[in-house]
Parts: structure tokens; C-alpha cells; sequence
């Protein structure tokens, strides 16, 4: 099921209501279905999906920023298992395009430490826990209260995570090899593209294609996180191993190269205006069609 404005069109509030606690249930669904053995993937999926239409809520839903935290959190105690999983496959990614890859093995062998580590640390409630987290929130989100007309606030918070995204992009763009700059901007990306998704139903022909846009700079800034994760921990663990010291400059190279590849991708997408006025207008429109 896609994450999406529902297609009975009500109002903002009871979709918002209707969608955040759709999402929530999903996640409790795979765990009562899977048991331990549910994907990680999914759950923290459903989570960030949560948190990025939390943000439609911020000054509105007094719970909100709570709400985040918690989802937040909850998902952060799924994470180092598959962290670990993702080193390693942007590890053997890299390594691939040399001749002799095997030159790299005492590396490989760290991180395939890491995720034996990561495994046995992970609490086997965990799932659990996240779970009933989970539902928690969706009965809170089936009620939950406004302070104020909900329009007003969803609309201004659409525009804030443009904005915010846009900023983070210019500071990106100054940074240089300081990889956190890339790390913020990506989050305030990742929130406007679940935004995006919900509102996509209200113009499907121009929204597909901008969803499509930020989908694809969110997985080149993805790529470049995950080769700066990489690196900062084979520089903990292994800084003295000649086998860093040879991939190193393919990985810097690497991250380099996507670097400027999101920001020339970043330079057409936000050549736009801020959509939040003109999905605005098209959900007016959609919702009296």
C-alpha cells in the first residue's frame, strides 16, 4: 500500500489522522505476521514515513514533537544490524571495480565482525518493543487534536521543509569534504519526499515526476552517506592498515563524485518555487472535483 493521500478526499486533518495511523498499523502488522524474523527494513520504513508526515503537525499537534522522539528512538534500536549490512555491501560495491579486490580482505573482515557483533547486541524484544510503540501511536493519531485550523499549519510546514532543504543544500554545497553538511541536507530532503507521496494524488502527472526527482537525489545523497559511514569507521577501527590507506582515495574519489552529482541535480530541483502554494491551490481543486 502506497503512502498516500486517501482517495475518499476529506479533509486535511482527518487524512493526516487517517494515513499516520494506517502506516503505524502496518508496521504491527508485519510483526504480528513475521515475529522476530519481520523485516527491519519495513519497520523503520513505516517509522520515517510517520516522522516525515509528523512534520506536516509541527506547532499544531501538541504531541507531535514527542511523537518524533519516540519514533525516533524506537526505530534507532533496529538500526546497527543492518548499518552493519549496509557497510559491508558499499564495501564489496567499492572494492568490485579493482583488479584484485581480495588485496582488501583484513577490511572486509572488520566489518563482517561488526555485523556479528551487531547481531548478538541487539535486543531479541526489540521488534516487540517497536511494535507497541507502534500501535501506541497509531491510537494516538487516530485522535489527535489541533490547536488551530489544520490548512494553515500543514501548508506552512510543506513550505518550512522546502526551505530548510533548500538552505542545507547551499550549506552542502560550501562544506567541502565536511560530509555532515550532506548528512543534514538529506534529512530535510527524505522529509519533504514523504511529504511528497502523501500529496501526490492531488496533481498525479507533475507530482509523479518531482516525486521521481527527489527520489533520485535522495539515493545519490543515500550512496554518499553510506561511503562517509563507512569511512569514519574504517578510520576507527583500522586506521593503521595498508589496505585503507589504498582504498582511500577510491572512496573519497567516489563520495566526491556524488557529491557534485547531487548538487547539480539539486541546482534543477530547486530552480522551482516552493510547491507549498501551488499544491495548496491543487488540493483545493482535487478535493472539489
Amino acid at each position: 500500500m502506497k503512502l498516500s493521500y486517501p482517495s475518499e478526499r476529506p479533509k486535511l486533518k482527518p487524512a493526516l489522522r487517517q494515513t499516520l495511523a494506517m502506516r503505524a498499523e502496518m508496521a504491527c502488522t508485519e510483526v504480528t505476521t513475521h515475529g522476530a524474523s519481520a523485516s527491519v527494513f519495513a519497520l523503520r520504513k513505516r517509522a520515517k514515513e510517520c516522522r516525515g508526515l509528523l512534520h506536516l503537525l509541527r506547532s499544531g499537534w501538541e504531541d507531535s514533537t514527542q511523537w518524533n522522539a519516540r519514533l525516533r528512538d524506537a526505530a534507532a534500536k533496529l538500526a546497527p544490524a543492518r548499518d552493519a549490512e549496509v557497510m559491508l555491501n558499499t564495501f564489496d560495491s567499492l572494492t568490485a571495480r579493482r583488479r584484485a579486490p581480495s588485496e582488501f580482505d583484513s577490511l572486509r573482515e572488520v566489518l563482517l565482525d561488526e555485523i556479528e557483533i551487531a547481531d548478538a547486541a541487539t535486543d531479541p524484544d526489540s521488534i516487540a518493543q517497536f511494535a507497541d510503540i507502534m500501535a501506541e501511536f497509531a491510537r494516538a493519531a487516530r485522535s489527535l487534536k489541533m490547536a488551530d485550523k489544520t490548512a494553515p499549519i500543514v501548508w506552512h510546514n510543506l513550505a518550512r521543509t522546502w526551505t530548510k532543504g533548500q538552505r542545507a543544500c547551499q550549506e552542502a554545497a560550501q562544506a567541502g569534504e565536511d560530509a555532515t553538511a550532506f548528512h543534514d541536507w538529506r534529512k530535510w530532503l527524505k522529509r519533504h519526499w514523504y511529504q511528497a507521496r502523501f500529496f501526490k494524488p492531488i496533481d498525479r502527472p507533475a507530482l509523479r515526476a518531482h516525486v521521481a526527482q527527489v527520489d533520485a537525489l535522495g539515493k545519490t545523497l543515500g550512496a554518499h552517506n553510506d561511503l562517509d559511514v563507512l569511512h569514519m569507521y574504517l578510520q576507527a577501527l583500522c586506521p593503521n592498515d595498508p589496505a585503507l590507506a589504498r582504498l582511500a582515495p577510491d572512496l573519497l574519489r567516489a563520495r566526491r563524485g556524488l557529491a557534485q552529482q547531487a548538487l547539480d541535480a539539486a541546482a534543477t530541483l530547486y530552480a522551482a518555487p516552493n510547491p507549498a502554494e501551488g499544491w495548496a491551490a491543487s488540493w483545493q481543486l482535487w478535493r472539489a472535483g
